[in-house]
């Protein structure tokens, strides 16, 4: 009898794995779906394949060659995935889609509001994917993923929008974006992707250091940025929705500003020029506690914020001889933090007319009814808002600073 359970149980594992292996064999997985505007009133809807390889000298799974990219003209995604399986030999499989991108053509004029609502209502869409912007047609972006350190095309795109999803602010994911479209009447924002291109190299380095003496390094707005290198893709920004379309993009500094407002523990890296001067100092800054909010409702909203941070430098230069050097330094990072923070929401404001970062969760608390809350209209009195911004930079010591106020 032993034996005879022994045989069943083999049969059934064996029978088990066989079929499975069947099945994977018979469906063609979806990495990557883009969206661009096409003809009579059509979208072109892109679909990336890849294929399981097998093993080979990438050691097993899918190579980043191993793709195929499909274009379909339809209504939406879901037509175009029927219009797929009149000519597709296998079954199609989104369960493991990564991705999907909408063209900056397609945000600005028709807005993607609809296209999201069919994926979360599409069966085999994942509502963690990741949702984005392109500055180029789907297509081109996706002939552009030809990573150089990574095996798979999938875990580039981890890589790739992780650095959104991971900060906190979970504006890459689909079911993030769909529910600040439905709460915040299409107001939101989304990662912009842009390619690089090794023409640009000569351009960019004509254009340093930079367009004003007291900016950050790096603080490009997302449709200026000379992105340039290997051809492949890279996050530049974001892309901001009013009325679920796109009227307007974020750079890599408002990208900050926006990661610290939506309570980012890590700041990042900034190469900071000192006023008056020609060096540049390199801090990291992170935040002490989450930033506060007091948002004073009125006829005009008044917002206080307040934001502490910490850093320390990785390098000075020759920036300081002197501790009124470090003084004004320090002095200046917490003037400079607070314009920028100001400037961000002044532009959200009265430039967007949207409040993209859900300033409005804060006022609705001081209303008892929700009636109360909608009468108030927070969406047309948020374009009157004031902001007051302070920032306090704390700054660890360095090297040689024997003047700094830590030092006793």
């Amino acid at each position: 009898m032993k034996k005879i359970a022994a045989i069943l149980v083999m049969i059934l594992v064996l029978g088990g794995c066989s079929n499975m292996s069947a099945e994977i064999n018979d469906k063609s997985y979806v990495i990557a779906v883009g969206v661009d505007e096409g003809v009579n009133s059509l979208y072109r809807i892109t679909f990336m394949f890849a294929y399981p390889s097998g093993g080979g000298e990438e050691a097993g799974g899918e190579n980043v060659h191993e793709k195929d990219i499909v274009t379909v003209e339809a209504p939406s995604i879901y037509s175009a995935m029927r219009l797929l399986d009149t000519f597709k030999s296998k079954r199609i499989d989104t369960n493991h889609t990564k991705l999907v991108a909408f063209s900056q053509k397609t945000a600005e004029k028709h807005g993607i509001f609809s296209q999201m609502t069919d994926l979360v209502n599409t069966r085999g869409f994942r509502p963690s994917i990741y949702v984005c912007v392109s500055q180029e047609a789907p297509d081109k972006l996706f002939r552009s993923m030809e990573p150089k350190q990574d095996v798979y095309i999938e875990k580039f795109i981890e890589h790739l929008f992780s650095k959104v999803a991971d900060s906190g602010t979970s504006r890459a994911y689909l079911y993030n974006n769909y529910f600040s479209a439905i709460a915040d009447e299409g107001g939101y924002i989304l990662p912009l992707v842009g390619i690089t291109d090794k023409d640009q190299a000569k351009e960019a380095a004509e254009g340093y250091p930079y367009k004003k003496p007291d900016d950050f390094a790096l603080n490009y707005t997302a449709d200026e940025i000379p992105l340039y290198g290997d051809g492949s893709a890279a996050l530049c920004g974001y892309a901001v929705f009013a009325d679920n379309k796109m009227v307007g993009t974020l750079g890599l500094m408002e990208r900050s500003i926006v990661e610290i407002l939506e309570k980012n523990m890590f700041v990042g890296h900034f190469c900071v020029l000192v006023p008056g001067t020609n060096h540049y100092v390199n801090v990291d800054l992170r935040q002490i506690t989450k930033p506060h909010f007091n948002v004073r409702v009125g006829e005009q909203p008044e917002i206080d914020v307040d934001i502490q941070l910490w850093g320390e430098y990785t390098g000075i230069d020759e920036a300081f001889h002197t501790r009124e050097d470090y003084n004004n330094f320090v002095n200046y990072l917490n003037f400079a933090f607070s314009q920028k923070v100001k400037e961000l929401l002044e532009r959200t404001r009265s430039e967007f007319g949207v409040d993209v970062l859900g300033l409005g969760d804060r006022a609705k608390i001081k209303f008892l009814r929700y009636d109360e809350w909608k009468d108030y209209d927070w969406k047309n009195r948020f374009k009157n808002a004031t902001f007051n911004v302070n920032v306090n930079v704390d700054m660890n010591d360095f090297g040689e600073l024997r003047f700094s106020p830590r030092k006793k």
